[in-house]
């Protein structure tokens, strides 16, 4: 006889919660880029380490994906982003949740960074709140929770927030 999986893992619906521990304790993101990256994409992926709280940046050098990935494993990263470029314009890029997944890549378009915007002061490193809109179909409820469990949880008085704002399948951030 033959128990449904979900009698079996103890997962309550018939997709597997690989998020079950988030919020438990903080994400370990790692962010790296695509091999020997421009001056604008590194400028870009210091950036994206602000954004993300408590993320390190690695230099991937020679490095091949699957190495990086067994080291992330090995140190209990729960988070590796891929970063790519196109003449040194970022262009996209891909979050895997180690160590299972899912794993989803992001295009890039209209991309101002911190670096073009005029006397812009420093950014806050505290833990943000996150406001995720139009996120409604089921694969949005898959790609929100990608990007939510890319963040701790935030304290309540927190100030700083960060908005993932769904339109036509096109996500502005802010």
């Amino acid at each position: 006889m033959f128990l449904p999986l979900m009698h079996l893992t103890g997962v309550t619906n018939h997709v597997d919660d690989e998020y079950r521990w988030a919020g438990v304790e903080d994400p370990k993101v790692m962010i790296t880029t695509s091999r020997d990256p421009s001056s604008r994409l590194k400028m870009f992926a210091k950036e994206l380490k602000l954004v993300f709280p408590g993320a390190q940046r690695i230099n991937r050098g020679r490095h091949e994906v699957g190495a990086l990935v067994r080291a992330c494993k090995a140190n209990g990263v729960t988070d590796l982003i891929v970063i790519h470029e196109h003449r040194g314009t970022p262009v996209g890029f891909i979050v895997s949740h180690l160590p299972f997944g899912p794993t989803a890549y992001f295009t890039l378009c209209n991309v101002l960074m911190r670096h073009d915007i005029p006397d812009l002061g420093t950014v806050s490193e505290a833990k943000p709140h996150l406001i995720i809109h139009g996120f409604s179909s089921r694969l949005g409820k898959r790609v929100s929770d990608i990007l939510r469990y890319l963040f701790p949880v935030p304290k309540e008085d927190s100030h700083r927030v960060i908005t993932f704002a769904n339109q036509n399948d096109y996500i502005s951030f802010r």
